[in-house]
């Protein structure tokens, strides 16, 4: 920090002393110095300005110094105002004292001009080094924010259609566990009797999964511009293919995907699925019956040759099927004690739930589970219900 920019409080209830510190100040190139003759008038100062240094005495009337350190602390003002302390004290327990309340360094009176210099030059120094710091955090958290906010728009709004004598319902959720994360949701349609639903898990978490999460979604959007875009997610082993092939090209980092893609032929309820590397999902029958999807398609996608083949298997879904798909920031959540959620939870509390708003019921679930813990992964779900007209809402 150039000492010409940094403002500087002087505290000390002698004249003298006041006088000798300014000087050196000056001498050092600090021109914004500001005095108070007691802790009192101290922190009226710094609750009304900004300060780079605050010189302060310990032994003053009214106020000493031990009290001016005791507020900033509790007001957490520590952290951004370095605070060197001046000691006529010939007994160093109560400057080491002062130290453990938070004061940046000492100077015992009378002053040494020498030793007085460097430390006011290195205390300045760390303090514009901390305040560079925190921008550049506060910029970066800008940012992530930024892209929190963009990764999120990626997610489809939830969809209620009539198709062919029946309703379909879907219904996502998507919370990353860091500002961005590796999750993905997404469905779309393709005519009037093809619905696509995909989700994912990137392997990894932050920035760099956000960014494998979007060029992988991104890559089956892409895939709609096809003139055969019916056989190829009518065969969603295709499409499969295709994604894990650009994936995998040049992946020196050896990032991966699992991914459940899932084609729904709207006329006839055929759903055709591939599961690379994914969660088993859970296939809830009218009657109330609960299965899995476990037929494996192949590994994620990103981790195998490109000339890969992934295979898809199909199963009926009847009027008032339900499919859930998750990714394992729900199966995988932990409690304090470091037991997981798991699929057996997730089995009963299907078992048990009635009504349609299944995933605020999911997720509301496993945030109880978890006790208060942050997050340790990224969650997503897809809700997808396959509905007689008549089926209440």
């Amino acid at each position: 920090m150039n000492p010409a920019h940094a403002r500087v409080l002087v505290v000390d209830d002698i004249d003298e002393n006041r006088d000798i510190l300014v000087r050196r100040l000056r001498r050092l190139g600090v021109v914004h110095i500001e005095q108070a003759v007691n802790g009192r008038e101290a922190l009226e100062a710094i609750a009304a300005r900004e300060f780079d240094l605050v010189l302060l005495d310990i032994m003053m009337p009214e106020v000493d110094g031990f009290e001016v350190l005791r507020q900033l602390s509790e007001a957490g003002k520590l952290t951004d105002l370095p605070v060197i302390v001046i000691s006529a004290l010939n007994d160093m327990d109560p400057v080491v004292r002062c130290i453990e309340m938070g004061a940046e360094d000492f100077v015992l009176k009378p002053f040494n001009a020498t030793l007085l210099r460097a430390r006011i030059l290195a205390t300045l120094e760390k303090k514009m080094l901390r305040d560079s710091m925190r921008q550049e955090l506060q910029r970066k958290q800008i940012e992530l924010n930024d892209a929190r906010a963009l990764q999120l728009a990626l997610v489809p709004p939830n969809y209620r259609g009539s198709h062919h004598g029946r309703d379909i319902a879907i219904d996502i959720v998507l919370e990353p566990a860091k500002e961005v994360g590796g999750d993905l949701v997404d469905y779309f349609s393709i005519g009037d009797d093809m619905l696509v639903m995909l989700i994912g898990d990137v392997s990894g978490k932050g920035a760099a999964a956000g960014l494998m999460m979007a060029r992988t979604q991104a890559l089956f959007r892409g895939l709609l511009s096809r003139p055969d875009v019916l056989e190829v997610f009518g065969q969603p082993e295709r499409a499969a293919g295709m994604v894990h092939s650009i994936l995998s090209r040049g992946n020196d980092s050896c990032m991966f995907v699992t991914m459940l893609l899932a084609t729904l032929e709207l006329r006839s309820g055929k759903l055709s699925y591939v599961r690379a590397g994914h969660v088993e999902p859970f296939l809830i029958r009218a009657d109330g019956a609960i299965g899995r999807l476990a037929s494996s398609g192949g590994l994620p996608f990103g981790l195998m040759d490109e000339d890969f083949r992934y295979e898809s298997a199909t199963v009926q879904l009847e009027t008032n099927d339900q499919l859930l798909v998750v990714t394992d920031g729900v199966t995988e959540a932990t409690a304090p004690g470091e037991a997981m959620f798991g699929d057996d939870r997730v089995t009963d509390l299907l078992v048990a739930h009635t009504g349609t708003s299944l995933l605020p019921t999911l997720v509301g679930a496993v945030r109880e589970f978890e006790g208060g813990q942050a997050a340790f992964d990224d969650l997503a779900a897809i809700h997808l219900r396959f509905e007689a007209p008549d089926r209440p809402r």
